[in-house]
């Protein structure tokens, strides 16, 4: 993180809480656009030239105008890639080769106000039904490949798919697994004020038709029996938590959890991408993975408690 951006970050919440004093109601559209709206899209060379192989369509999915990504035979098994909060489709250039080669079909995609999209409002449910829109359109999915905000949009898609259309292997890497703690750590990244917090969480669940606590992906994951899960972050993530994977793990049945120690919250370290392409390809689980036996249940009675993180 840019040294100068916590210090952003604490003026632009204080300029929200002196908003909050002439209209709390404005002020809560204003934290809620600003939570809402990705950076503005930075595409390196080597990333356009990459997604330059690619077979490019511009369409709408789930009422927003989405760019994809296609690699591979029409016919083949597919995989499915989303990436993070920020970052593009060129992210995925160590992968698609690797797959494409092997066999697969590969489609990776920009969301509303990443890569090549146009810029506009996106949120974890809103990026959770472009995947189902996907999915419904091209699949179904032999697997899917999910980084940080990609990896708990795909983790939500999943839970309101059909059977038939779950795909038999899942790679979720550095994701969150709670949607109010990402509320909290936005509130304390701003210093909101808690007169002006809990009218954005109301606006949001407005939005989202539900309370922020009903976006439990760790539990969702708990009816995940069938689905083989390779679970990738490093425990020092400076970003998303670590125990956000534990949590992941304890819930999803059949996962593993892999401790990517020092590949940080991208986790472009060549070993992971090995690791991640060998467990699509093959199954084979990384030696260092550890192995669910026991999933907690997911109506578990103290989630809600150690829901807090």
């Amino acid at each position: 993180m840019n040294r100068l951006q916590p210090l952003l970050f604490k003026s632009l919440g204080l300029g929200l809480n002196l908003y909050s004093l002439l209209s709390t109601s404005r002020a809560a559209d204003a934290a809620l656009r600003i939570f809402g709206t990705p950076p503005r899209p930075r595409l390196r060379p080597k990333e356009l030239d990459f997604l330059s192989t690619a077979r490019q369509v511009r369409r709408t999915a789930a009422g927003r105008e989405i760019m994809e990504y296609h690699w591979g035979e029409p016919d083949a098994p597919l995989v499915l890639l989303s990436y993070g909060w920020g970052y593009n489709a060129g992210r995925w250039r160590h992968f698609v080769p690797t797959l494409v080669e092997g066999g697969w079909r590969v489609i990776a995609y920009d969301p509303s106000g990443h890569g090549l999209a146009p810029r506009d409002f996106m949120h974890m449910p809103l990026n959770a039904a472009i995947i189902t829109d996907l999915i419904h359109t091209y699949g179904p999915t032999d697997a899917i490949i999910g980084h940080s905000f990609g990896g708990s949009s795909s983790v939500y898609a999943v839970h309101r798919l059909p059977a038939q259309l779950r795909p038999r292997k899942m790679v979720i890497m550095a994701s969150f697994t709670y949607i109010p703690q990402v509320f909290k750590d936005y509130k304390k990244a701003l210093g909101i004020w808690p007169t002006l917090y809990w009218p954005v969480v109301r606006k949001a669940e407005q939005m989202l038709g539900d309370r922020l606590d009903q976006f439990d992906l760790a539990r969702m994951s708990g009816d995940f029996g069938g689905i083989e899960a390779l679970l990738v972050h490093d425990p020092g993530d400076p970003v998303t938590p670590f125990s956000h994977a534990q949590r992941f793990h304890n819930f999803w049945p059949e996962s593993a959890l892999l401790a990517a120690k020092g590949a940080h919250h991208h986790l472009g370290h060549p070993e992971v991408t090995e690791a991640v392409l060998r467990f699509v390809q093959t199954g084979a689980l990384p030696a260092a993975a550890q192995r669910q036996e026991r999933p907690e249940p997911p109506g578990h009675e103290l989630v809600r408690y150690f829901a807090g993180l």
